[in-house]
């Protein structure tokens, strides 16, 4: 009888659980939603620095935010391998990294079924630790994959992104 109702629970729980995972896949995030995923991957991206890590215990903290490629770029700028595992030193590079968007009205979105866009336009910056002469959109493309959703390119232009999709 107890084994029965443990079976009960269990299926239950897996057909919710199936459920809400499904609702998320086909759901289009929120704006909110979307600048949480983006904090929240800088902080991965800085965690980094931490410690000395394997490259298991980097691809499991990368992997929830960005593609594979992605990744590879990111750590192939940042992270150096040491006697001790791998880490991240400090860098005025911000080449690959989130980019310090305000999170605000000024951070705008375009979207498509399977792809979300993140820009911001920056004035330019001729003091502090990361200097640049020319006013610039810093973009991100946040692509739905087979893993979720995640974050795919990384890019600097001088010209506004445009694409066929809806403004948020």
């Amino acid at each position: 009888m107890k084994i029965k109702r443990i079976m009960w629970t269990l299926f239950f729980f897996l057909v919710i659980g199936q459920v809400q995972f499904i609702y998320a896949e086909n759901k289009q995030p929120t704006k909110n939603e979307i600048f949480t995923f983006l904090q929240e991957a800088f902080v991965a991206q800085l965690s980094l620095a931490e410690k000395y890590r394997t490259q298991q215990e980097v691809s499991e903290i990368l992997s929830p935010f960005f593609t594979e490629e992605y990744q590879l770029l990111f750590t192939k700028e940042h992270l150096f391998l040491e006697p001790e595992g791998v880490i991240m030193y400090g860098t005025d590079i911000p080449d690959y990294f989130i980019p310090f968007y305000s999170y605000n009205d000024n951070t705008k979105l375009l979207t498509t079924l399977d792809k979300i866009i993140v820009y911001e336009y920056f004035l330019p910056q001729l003091e502090g630790s990361i200097i640049w002469d020319q006013p610039h959109y810093q973009i991100l493309t946040i692509t739905k994959t087979t893993s979720g959703w995640q974050i795919s390119d990384y890019e600097i232009s001088e010209a506004k992104p445009e694409e066929n999709a809806s403004n948020d």
